[in-house]
């Protein structure tokens, strides 16, 4: 990926726009590689489930929700250029008619009441400055006793990232609590420590957190 100054690639993170965006999403793709299976195993989407992605990028791990027998996939993304190339690369696996890419902010999802299954955030609580307004959408999409996965960085390794200066960061017993306050019963707790490259192609010591919740 070309070189960009910590501001420039924390404002790709955020939305991937311009002649920038694919290669951010393909550096995305690969840094959170690991992250990303861990937090689709951890979700388990079964037969027949309709599971939401909360800024997939350009939907590189989909068909991986896909696998299940006559489940369906919706990503939800700010980034229009992401949206674009998601629903490209659904229709070349031939998953358009069970997968699509919408425009949308998760502080107000296009998706009506109780509509979905499981839902799934990856590396995206960064970019909610209060967690509050998200939480309460996803339980409002999510069926009665639905499922969410959250996974996010542990805020101490968070700050020694340079692009991740205005961050906003949120400590694991705080998100627990949100999401209790909206309507979440918090299952399960994961650990995911990995040594790898990171978006600006540092190789560091990974720290993150994966929350399964369900909805009450």
């Amino acid at each position: 990926m070309m070189m960009l100054d910590a501001p420039t690639l924390a404002a790709q993170l955020r939305q991937p726009h311009g002649e920038a965006a694919l290669a951010v999403a393909d550096s995305m793709n690969r840094s959170n590689g690991a992250l990303n299976l861990a937090a689709i195993g951890l979700l388990a989407v079964g037969t027949g489930e309709r599971v939401l992605e909360i800024g997939p990028g350009n939907a590189a791990f989909a068909p991986l929700m896909l696998q299940a027998t006559d489940s369906h996939y919706l990503g939800i993304e700010l980034s229009t250029a992401m949206v674009e190339a998601g629903n490209q690369r659904l229709a070349s696996a031939g998953l358009a008619e069970r997968a699509a890419m919408r425009h949308g902010d998760a502080h107000a999802l296009p998706v009506a009441d109780a509509a979905m299954d499981a839902a799934l955030a990856v590396n995206t609580l960064y970019f909610w400055p209060n967690l509050a307004p998200v939480l309460d959408e996803l339980a409002r999409v999510l069926r009665r006793g639905g499922r969410l996965c959250l996974a996010f960085g542990d805020a101490s390794f968070m700050r020694s990232l340079p692009f991740a200066a205005d961050f906003q960061l949120h400590e694991l017993d705080a998100v627990e609590l949100a999401l209790r306050v909206s309507g979440f019963r918090v299952s399960a707790w994961r650990s995911h420590r990995e040594s790898a490259a990171g978006n600006d192609g540092q190789i560091r010591e990974k720290h993150f957190h994966l929350l399964l919740a369900q909805r009450r």
